[in-house]
């Protein structure tokens, strides 16, 4: 007679949230502005986790009523050890949202049309992902990393309010190729609030201390800059890249 065998047993929802972390075809969305921002633009979100379903749905009836028919069908509540085993540190709503992580390519960000955010090796998610949410805003047509930050991490998915899907999001250690205009933010640039960017550009940012890398600038058609008070050295990464592009928008160009 043959043996019999116990069939696998399938991973659990928090089985599968906490091995989500470790998927580079996965994200995790922390807490429920992140799941309400995945779920309008269309992420393909596979299971949500919270240790309170009724709170989580009473919340998002007042923050996001469009979004609580598909939550009411994902979630699925967690007894508190097991969230606690899923969420190790304190999130400001209880979610956990596990999705499918969309594959854009560095040479598709910069093809997208309208203007383009380009961060060149951003030191903290958190302005990454504050970035992100600043350019999804001002409609821009996509955002490119350049280094070793993910745009894509647990971090700078929540610091983006999970707007990433909202708009083309990638990585690479090189700009690619492209015909666009390629204008460097630095103080030495010309004023935006007098030029604007030209609605085909890519808007290079770098970091505060170092600013644009020599390999960058090889690459620039020309450089703008924030009109600032005298003594004033440098803005925040998130704030210099929301005065950019708004006053790009609002300016000729």
């Amino acid at each position: 007679m043959a043996a019999a065998y116990d069939s696998p047993r399938a991973p659990s929802p928090a089985d599968r949230v906490a091995a989500g972390r470790s998927d580079p075809d996965r994200v995790v969305l922390e807490g429920a502005h992140a799941l309400k921002h995945a779920l309008r633009f269309g992420a393909d979100i596979e299971v949500v986790v919270t240790p309170d379903r009724d709170a989580l749905l009473a919340l998002l009836s007042d923050l996001a009523p469009d979004v609580v028919p598909r939550v009411a069908d994902l979630a699925v509540p967690l007894e508190l050890a097991a969230w606690r085993r899923v969420a190790p540190r304190e999130l400001p709503s209880p979610a956990l949202g596990l999705a499918r992580r969309p594959r854009w390519s560095a040479a598709e960000v910069v093809a997208a049309p309208g203007r383009v955010l380009v961060l060149e090796a951003p030191r903290h998610l958190g302005n990454l992902g504050a970035s992100v949410r600043v350019a999804a805003a001002a409609d821009a047509g996509g955002v490119l990393v350049l280094g070793e930050a993910d745009p894509w991490h647990p971090t700078a998915v929540r610091a983006a309010a999970g707007l990433q899907f909202a708009l083309p999001v990638a990585q690479a250690q090189l700009l690619p190729a492209t015909d666009r205009p390629v204008l460097g933010l630095d103080a030495a640039g010309r004023g935006l609030h007098d030029t604007g960017l030209p609605t085909e550009a890519l808007l290079v940012v770098g970091t505060e201390r170092k600013g644009l890398s020599a390999q960058v600038r090889d690459r620039l058609d020309g450089l703008v800059a924030i009109e600032m008070r005298e003594g004033v050295s440098s803005l925040n990464l998130a704030t210099a890249v929301a005065v950019a592009l708004y006053a790009g928008r609002c300016a000729p160009g």
